[in-house]
């Protein structure tokens, strides 16, 4: 198991994409924090962890990440429930389309106050809690990104300013705590099929085809998280790239994905662009490799 008796807290863990990386954490051996607005969720959520039989604790506090007593609150209660804190995924979102000249002022307030924030509170109120005395074993502070940052779209500017804003946010804490064995990194998806996105269509099987499913996010987190990404530290994780490495992967000759060493030089020959974006991501893909083999 990657991440046996390690303790990892997910925001925004009552649905989408941190309800399914809190159950690949699970899976492997974490003990989990859930935290959102909704306690039924939550309460779902630890019932389909428990139900797995791994034998993992699961504690449940509800929160709103726009206020910080309540986050606080939340991870006290998790120290006291699992120990010490491993890892903290900072994935609470929120995103609402409307012409820019006519958008809500509140409303834009609302998305950069749960988007930027949100992400501040996690990483403030987690601190005092975090892991951060073994160098060979450091804290991780993940924050869920969006291709947006490269990508912007019109009606989109709320949303789009705020997912600039983490990325400079990323990279101060990465600077100031260099020294402190805590790691910085971020998954930026494309579109993927969650509320934020569909509305309640959301898992009815019929999202459009370049839409992700939230559990083909999960190999980047659980990367992130467990030992082999002990020094991957202020990385951009965009998974636009890694998925044409899969589909390159899935093309490759055998002897060329045996691992990162031999399938490098392939992937700088088909794909010179993807290459430059990962070069420093190897271990990215080489456990990627590994989860495909």
């Amino acid at each position: 198991m990657l991440l046996k008796g390690k303790t990892i807290v997910i925001t925004g863990s009552g649905r989408g994409i941190g309800k399914s990386v809190a159950i690949a954490c699970a899976k492997e051996g974490a003990n989990v924090g859930l935290t959102a607005r909704t306690l039924d969720e939550l309460n779902e959520v630890k019932d389909e962890i428990i139900n797995l039989g791994t034998g993992v604790r699961v504690s449940v506090k509800t929160s709103d990440v726009t206020k910080y007593e309540e986050i606080e609150n939340a991870f006290k209660v998790f120290h006291e429930d699992l120990g010490e804190i491993n890892g903290v995924i900072a994935n609470a979102g929120y995103s609402r389309m409307w012409n820019s000249h006519e958008f809500d002022s509140n409303k834009f307030s609302e998305i950069m106050t749960i988007n930027v924030s949100g992400v501040f509170f996690a990483f403030k109120a987690a601190y005092p809690y975090l892991k951060k005395d073994d160098k060979n074993n450091k804290s991780r502070f993940i924050i869920t990104g969006s291709a947006a940052y490269t990508s912007p779209m019109p009606k989109l500017a709320a949303y789009t300013a705020s997912k600039f804003a983490v990325v400079g946010l990323q990279n101060a804490l990465a600077l100031e705590y260099k020294k402190e064995n805590i790691n910085f990194n971020m998954v930026l998806p494309t579109q993927v099929d969650t509320r934020m996105l569909r509305g309640r269509k959301a898992g009815d099987g019929n999202k459009p085809p370049n839409v992700l499913n939230a559990q083909e996010l999960n190999d980047y987190y659980l990367f992130l998280l467990s030992d082999k990404a002990n020094k991957t530290d202020n990385a951009l994780i965009f998974t636009n790239d890694f998925g044409e490495i899969r589909n390159l992967l899935s093309k490759a000759p055998p002897v060329k994905r045996e691992n990162w060493e031999v399938f490098k030089p392939y992937l700088e020959e088909n794909a010179p662009k993807i290459y430059s974006n990962v070069r420093k991501l190897g271990k990215l893909v080489e456990f990627i490799i590994n989860t495909i083999e």
